[in-house]
């Protein structure tokens, strides 16, 4: 009998143990099909488009729903609030605004909210950053790609900065009212916003997808790059090709937006004239050609790097830093200054 029982505890003994070592192959076998299925067949999609002035490409992945649908739905977003924001279309709620000849106008709270942050930064910022330059815009030619541009005379551009100006602009609960003759134009700050609502979307319609969206420079993380890696960003060297960099950063999430005088700009007698004004002057601002500005939301990245063009480096990029945003800005003579923090992106992690 006992040597039965050793047999059976014997083949007990081997059965468990096979058992064991069959669980440890099917564990490493489950670990290892998860990890080439988010990191080698995760299949990310791209798609390029015409909006804002500029080309913005979509890179989409997503484990519950098809890409492309996502990416659908982030384009319509987008073109949906291009339109509704664009100051030289006449059914766009600022066109409708700049027309009412000083009278007030009742807008939806979208309208409200792009609007009270346009002037949030204005007041922030001291006026770096303005959101009623439109005359001047369009005096220079900035308003549309194929518009005639020239240097405005003096006479020129003092009569359209009479017309310009963030003080111009009143916000009365659901009312707005600009004063007759100035014109709203939220080109620096819309597109930003535009970029978060379609990153907003892609999240709500499957809250594992990842990628980002370039609107031109201007870029907001959906997710990690497999959902776990640094997505690689290069910074343009303003004076450099289409493909040189002077610099490297990581983001997993979060946005970057970069303003440079090299985006849209003509020449005239040998001066570069870009457009990026200085609304105290009306000229294109003079202190950078290029400002890199890293923060959680593209709306306030995109006008920070617009304002901070404008003031060029010095003490109130502290406090934009104690904010919790992180800038590089490359001055007019090449020099690159960079907040403390913003060596903490140049790391991949």
């Amino acid at each position: 009998m006992r040597k039965k029982d050793s047999q059976d505890v014997l083949r007990k003994r081997v059965i468990i143990q096979s058992l064991i070592f069959l669980g440890i192959v099917l564990f490493f076998v489950f670990v290892a099909l998860h990890f080439t299925f988010s990191s080698g067949l995760t299949q990310y999609v791209e798609r390029n488009e015409f909006m804002f002035g500029t080309i913005v490409r979509l890179v989409v992945a997503s484990e519950k729903r098809d890409p492309r649908i996502i990416m659908d739905a982030m384009v319509r977003e987008m073109r949906r609030i291009e339109r509704k924001f664009n100051p030289y279309v006449e059914d766009s709620i600022i066109y409708r605004i700049n027309h009412a000849g000083g009278q007030w106008v009742e807008v939806d709270e979208e309208t409200i909210f792009v609007l009270k942050k346009a002037l949030y930064y204005s007041k922030k910022t001291g006026g770096a950053f303005d959101p009623v330059l439109g005359r001047l815009i369009v005096l220079w030619g900035f308003n549309d790609i194929n518009a005639s541009k020239h240097v405005p005379s003096d006479e020129e551009l003092q009569a359209a900065l009479k017309q310009s100006g963030w003080v111009k602009l009143e916000i009365s609960g659901r009312h707005v009212r600009v004063d007759e003759g100035a014109w709203i134009d939220l080109g620096g700050i819309v597109k930003g916003y535009a970029v978060d609502q379609a990153v907003r979307m892609a999240k709500d319609m499957d809250d594992t997808t990842t990628g980002f969206v370039d609107a031109g420079g201007d870029i907001g993380i959906i997710g990690p790059k497999f959902g776990r890696y640094p997505w690689k960003i290069g910074i343009r060297d303003p004076r450099g090709g289409q493909d040189d960099i002077v610099g490297v950063i990581y983001l997993s999430n979060g946005a970057v937006a970069t303003s440079g005088d090299y985006e849209r700009y003509f020449e005239e007698n040998g001066v570069r004239y870009h457009h990026i004004l200085d609304p105290k002057t009306g000229y294109p601002a003079r202190k950078a050609i290029s400002v890199t500005v890293i923060g959680e939301k593209l709306v306030d990245a995109d006008a920070l790097s617009t304002a901070i063009f404008v003031l060029g480096w010095g003490p109130a990029i502290e406090g934009f830093e104690a904010d919790g945003y992180q800038v590089m800005l490359i001055d007019t003579e090449g020099v690159i200054h960079e907040t403390q923090g913003f060596e903490y992106f140049k790391k991949s992690r």
